[in-house]
């Protein structure tokens, strides 16, 4: 059965990417992008400005969605939080939470609407940064280590700073490695980097740097189509990209 998709934030840069990566499965088929208010493409179809067959026009209001909809991915913005989250609990529909810099409250509130509905947060959904996560196991209970920084590098277009991915990557060192240590964040900005995480290990005499350098959004377009074709089949439940199998 072909998954229908929402796409909230698709004319983005990572919606844009997710889009056309669509058109090269037969698994997933885009119904209905949504944006903000004042998008210069709301009321045309999708495939005026995307590259893709779907015709269905841009809308900013998620009551004008009609369709029938298996699975929405969110890569807005925090501000269309509310939006998307009631949409899914009002249309029992799974959700994929590609969005960064959200809230404590947030969160919390993300904890209780799982109750209900399949949420898989995703700040990064590309492969390298899971396996950089499980490349960090061994390290769990070390007591040889006295620091550890992540430094995260994007283009300065980026709203939040730390970003999603480095505040995701010190809370997974800080609550599953038993270490007696917090993690430092440190960000930079510049004209060009789609995204880069360095996370520095501090020893004594020596240290160990490990990198995750994403060269093309297509990497986080593919880590997309999987994660939408595992979060299709899930039971309500609150999710990681650590659960999916690449």
């Amino acid at each position: 059965m072909t998954i229908s998709l929402l796409i909230s934030g698709i004319s983005g840069k990572l919606g844009k990417v997710i889009t056309e990566e669509i058109e090269n499965t037969d698994k997933i088929s885009l119904t209905a992008g949504q944006a903000s208010l004042d998008n210069k493409y709301l009321g045309k179809p999708l495939s005026s400005f995307l590259k893709t067959n779907c015709n269905a026009n841009l809308v900013s209001d998620f009551n004008d969605i009609q369709d029938a909809l298996d699975v929405v991915i969110d890569v807005s913005s925090i501000d269309n939080f509310e939006n998307v989250t009631n949409f899914c609990l009002k249309n029992n529909l799974p959700l994929i939470l590609a969005s960064t810099g959200h809230s404590e409250d947030q969160l919390l509130l993300l904890e209780r609407y799982s109750l209900d509905l399949p949420i898989l947060i995703a700040p990064n959904l590309s492969l390298g940064i899971n396996l950089l996560k499980k490349s960090l196991l061994p390290l769990k209970g070390s007591k040889s280590i006295n620091k550890i920084q992540i430094t995260e590098t994007h283009h300065k277009e980026k709203k939040d700073a730390p970003s999603g991915t480095a505040i995701d990557l010190a809370k997974f060192i800080d609550d599953y490695l038993d270490l007696d240590i917090r993690t430092e964040i440190a960000s930079i900005r510049d004209d060009s980097s789609v995204g880069v995480h360095e996370i520095k290990i501090c020893l004594d005499n020596d240290e160990l740097v490990l990198t995750h350098n994403a060269f093309d959004r297509r990497i986080f377009a593919k880590g997309a189509i999987k994660a939408i074709e595992w979060v299709s089949s899930q039971k309500s439940g609150l999710y990681s990209m650590q659960e999916i199998s690449f």
